[in-house]
């Protein structure tokens, strides 16, 4: 995973402020953002703004043989009370190498941030992340983040903020951006857990009153996951011994396996089975693309080895295991695709698809083994007859590779719009409302292609599906530009 530069990060806009809901953290595909406080002293707290943006959001120029870049801009800003107290821009260039098609291609590598700026205790206080186009101002994506300030009372135990983590691992010793009391914290800003992490891990602070610090009782430490309804559906509870003023407390909570929806994390801290203080964080669970840490096994009548032999896996060669581990990934999160790039030999590549591919059965109990790789297969087919360009096959175009993972859009979605004077031509897709297929706006799912040479190549220019291109001004952009 790719980190920006940090820097003094954190922000709002105040006309948005009632968008502060949990969904509202989703307002572009391609960007995520959450915030967390933590006390810094007893005037001023720690606002932590953590950020994703994935590489499918920069517009990539070309700067050498094989080699393009992209200029990161946002702004950061907190506001108190409808007053701008923090402003910072952020500017870093982010360099690869490639073809143009592969650029073009980009969007799976995220690119992780975090900011910090000591805020003082205020009202009102609100941080958002402010993405710009490019230079114009004007066109900005923003997700804003209502705070809520740890409590500064130094008579009972007191809890900060919760820092939602895709994991937590010990640190190197070399403090890092993401370090924190020993640990190396990698947030999880769109809160999304299930579709790349089957565990929720969070960070908090626990504040202890002086006269408190060094008793002989510890604080019990209560997290409970909640639905909808309010109804506890997970729990898990730890010992903090009180060694000093500020006690961090990290938890790990499985939830492979909610039902998709809405939660709510719950922490609350009890002292002689008094409760003393309780925070409460929201988050999303998806199996969409659940990714299991378990092993899963076939059915009893057929071994693992027996349904490896009886596979394509372990008959293809080196191109076409890349070839085939290209495709995969396609429908990978981000843990797989880190693990795809430490494949070496061809026996490693052959494993690694048909485990991938078998976790995929899992998610489907009574399907048939490999039933959900057949079908992939299936559309890969479609794709390379449908959608091939010139010497590049279908599944690698832009219309491909969507098909590939969503399948075909009913034939009442598609609109074909041929070349005229004022515009090129164009491609829309608009899909069915399904729970399958996350929008950024709740309104069907659409893909938007655009011929930008006139030749028959289509790209993506923007879709309103999670995780995808969106640029919902594509056609002023990109349509009204013509290139003869």
């Amino acid at each position: 995973m790719k980190h920006l530069k940090t820097s003094t990060l954190l922000a709002l806009a105040a006309l948005l402020f009632v968008c502060g809901s949990f969904r509202s953290l989703m307002a572009q595909s391609a960007l995520e953002a959450d915030a967390a406080c933590f006390r810094y002293d007893s005037t001023h707290v720690q606002l932590e703004l953590y950020y994703g943006v994935l590489e499918r959001a920069l517009a990539f120029a070309p700067v050498g043989a094989g080699d393009f870049s992209a200029v990161v801009s946002a702004r950061a800003e907190v506001w108190q009370d409808h007053v701008a107290i923090v402003k910072e821009d952020i500017r870093d260039t982010i360099r690869v190498h490639g073809t143009r098609e592969q650029v073009d291609a980009l969007g799976a590598n995220k690119l992780m941030g975090i900011a910090a700026a000591s805020v003082p205790y205020g009202n009102n206080t609100t941080a958002a992340f402010i993405w710009q186009r490019g230079d114009n101002v004007t066109k900005a994506d923003t997700i804003v983040i209502p705070m809520t300030l740890p409590d500064r009372t130094s008579s009972h135990l007191t809890l900060g903020g919760i820092e939602l983590a895709s994991a937590i691992e010990k640190s190197s010793g070399q403090q890092g951006s993401f370090d924190k009391a020993g640990y190396k914290i990698s947030p999880n800003p769109s809160s999304i857990f299930g579709e790349n992490y089957s565990k929720l891990y969070y960070y908090t602070e626990l504040y202890v009153p002086q006269t408190l610090i060094g008793s002989a009782e510890p604080a019990e430490v209560v997290t409970r996951v909640l639905d909808p309804a309010g109804k506890e559906v997970l729990s898990s509870t730890q010992k903090v011994k009180l060694l000093g003023a500020t006690m961090p407390v990290i938890a790990a909570l499985d939830v492979d396996g909610l039902p998709d929806d809405s939660y709510k994390l719950d922490i609350m801290v009890k002292l002689e089975d008094a409760l003393q203080a309780e925070s409460v964080k929201p988050f999303f669970f998806t199996s969409g693309m659940k990714l299991s840490e378990e092993e899963h096994t076939a059915a009893p009548d057929v071994s693992e080895d027996a349904l490896f032999a009886a596979s394509d896996f372990g008959k293809l060669s080196e191109t076409e295991a890349d070839e085939r581990l290209a495709q995969s990934l396609y429908t990978a999160g981000e843990v797989d695709r880190k693990a795809a790039k430490k494949l070496g030999s061809l026996a490693e590549k052959q494993h690694f698809l048909f485990n991938y591919w078998r976790r995929k059965d899992a998610a489907v109990p009574k399907s048939a083994p490999l039933a959900a790789y057949q079908e992939f297969m299936k559309r890969v087919a479609e794709a390379n007859k449908m959608f091939v360009y010139q010497k590049t096959p279908g599944w690698k175009s832009a219309r491909g590779r969507i098909h590939i993972i969503f399948g075909p859009p009913p034939p009442r979605g598609i609109t074909n719009k041929e070349f005229v004077s004022e515009s090129k031509p164009y491609i829309t897709w608009e899909y069915d409302p399904t729970q399958s297929i996350r929008t950024t706006d709740g309104q069907k799912p659409l893909f938007v292609f655009l011929d930008r040479q006139g030749g028959g190549n289509y790209f993506l220019v923007h879709s309103n599906v999670v995780g995808e291109t969106s640029e919902p001004d594509w056609y002023n952009r990109e349509a009204l530009r013509l290139s003869h």
